[in-house]
């Protein structure tokens, strides 16, 4: 089953390869966890995944410390699609404050 990942522009989608290694990278970080229960209840209800902005944020900083680990080709294009759809999320949030 795909992991899909709603963002403010887009669905992202991961493989179930790409999903579990995320998983995996999130339930070691406790400031992620909240991130983490919320793929887990989508996933058993077959359902996308919608975030919270501090959520987005937990995840952004798990993606961007996987990204700096091993690089964008070994990380996979849906965890490197997901980090930069967030990240335009960010910039696009911060704009909107100023």
């Amino acid at each position: 089953m795909t992991l899909r990942i709603r963002t403010a522009r887009e669905m992202i989608k991961l493989s179930d390869e790409e999903a579990a290694a995320l998983r995996e990278r999130l339930r070691h970080l406790p400031s992620a966890q909240p991130v983490e229960e919320t793929i887990a209840v989508s996933v058993n209800a077959s359902t996308s995944v919608t975030l919270t902005p501090p959520q987005q944020q937990a995840l952004l900083e798990v993606l961007a410390a996987w990204l700096d680990e091993v690089g964008a080709e070994r990380m996979g294009a849906g965890p490197f699609a997901l980090r930069n759809a967030l990240v335009d999320d960010a910039d696009r949030r911060r704009s909107a404050g100023s």
